[in-house]
């Protein structure tokens, strides 16, 4: 089974949002001390924190998503558990898209920047803190390390699904088996209410009590 265009695709947007973040901030700090005029520096960064509720929002679903075929297929049969496979050619297509994708969020957050502090954006450079190349550069360098971080963390975890899928195997067994077990336990015990006998008295009483120790 190798991984599904959905996911990958998913991971990359992950991808691309968090190292957006880390590159615009990489470039601020870059460019105070290698250009003479930083264009970062007299904005307000609003976009940051969108772009991270994004990455964060996305990485969320595919938490919630994994965790909901890890449920299915251990409710279903563990032994039909396919191995995943990890092509060279999905790698390469995820890293270029995540680079290509924050790349292009990067010049979209300062313009919104500008754009929320009443200014413009005049020209390309100015989008990327002052210079076009060490924008770029930077923008590239941040964006495959976050694409190579998350594509390890996840590939590392569907490395260990079999181990999760027996967790959560374990985990609906058991509670399965309680929920068998306190039924079986309420079965033996057969609970009847007899009705009053028509001929009982309604005015009758009870007799004195019974000695037991003479």
């Amino acid at each position: 089974m190798r991984l599904g265009f959905r996911t990958l695709l998913s991971l990359a947007l992950c991808a691309a949002a968090a190292g957006a973040v880390l590159a615009h901030v990489a470039i601020d700090i870059v460019g105070d001390y290698a250009l003479a005029t930083d264009s970062y520096d007299n904005l307000h960064h609003s976009s940051r924190e969108l772009i991270s509720g994004v990455a964060l929002a996305i990485a969320a679903f595919l938490v919630a998503r994994g965790l909901r075929g890890c449920c299915e297929i251990a409710q279903r049969n563990r032994t039909r558990l396919a191995c995943a496979a990890y092509g060279m050619r999905e790698a390469v297509g995820y890293s270029i898209a995540a680079v290509a994708a924050s790349c292009m969020l990067v010049p979209a957050m300062e313009c919104l920047d500008a754009r929320l502090d009443g200014t413009a954006v005049r020209q390309i450079g100015d989008a990327f803190g002052g210079s076009l190349l060490i924008g770029l550069v930077t923008t590239a360098v941040c964006a495959g390390l976050v694409a190579a971080l998350i594509f390890a963390l996840a590939r590392w975890l569907i490395s260990y699904r079999d181990a999760i899928v027996t967790i959560l195997e374990t985990l609906l067994r058991w509670n399965g088996d309680a929920v068998r077990r306190l039924a079986c336990d309420l079965d033996r015990y057969h609970l009847t209410f007899r009705r009053r006998a028509s001929y009982a008295s309604p005015l009758s009483k009870r007799g004195p009590p019974v000695a037991l120790l003479a």
